[in-house]
């Protein structure tokens, strides 16, 4: 486990290109309201269902998952104009806030200029649960969020993780 953990930490520190896996298309998911696309480079094919949250919680929108690996999308509606970093940064404080994670331990980055990234780890039992938040905003008043997580027992899972959401991209059409 200890492994893990420092495999991650040496990732954040290291990671200079973030790159998407070659051999697997990008997962691509489209919202009609807001119309919104989520493209994911390296995910599996995953098939999206209603959140299950979604009857008490509307913003709680997507769902699915392959394997070990999950997809929630979110898309909370902002009382005042937001921007895509106003979100990211909203979200990196609800992360800190409800996860183990410290600030110190999230990866922050762009994947472009409306789109942000924050990646971490958290230990779980015999594993490390790997999460990647994709971040921007539509229409100056909702914040739009793709939650990918992977329970992983494999060093050989760290850096590509860290390394495969670079050309991530939410984007209106």
């Amino acid at each position: 486990m200890q492994k893990l953990l420092t495999s991650i930490a040496l990732s954040v520190f290291f990671t200079t290109c973030l790159h998407a896996s070659e051999t697997t298309p990008p997962l691509s998911i489209e919202l009609s309201d807001p119309k919104v696309r989520i493209t994911i480079p390296g995910m599996p094919e995953i098939d999206m269902e209603v959140h299950p949250m979604n009857v008490d919680e509307p913003f709680f929108r997507l769902r699915g998952n392959a394997g070990t690996t999950s997809i929630s999308v979110i898309t909370p509606k902002i009382d005042k104009a937001i921007t895509p970093m106003a979100c990211a940064n909203a979200i990196v404080e609800m992360v800190v806030t409800q996860s183990a994670a410290t600030r110190d331990q999230l990866f922050l980055g762009r994947a472009d200029e409306k789109t942000f990234l924050i990646i971490y780890g958290l230990p779980v039992e015999n594993a490390v649960l790997l999460n990647t938040h994709i971040i921007s905003a539509v229409d100056t008043m909702q914040c739009i969020e793709a939650h990918v997580s992977k329970v992983s027992s494999s060093d050989a899972d760290i850096e590509p993780w860290f390394n495969g959401f670079g050309e991530s991209k939410i984007e209106s059409f």
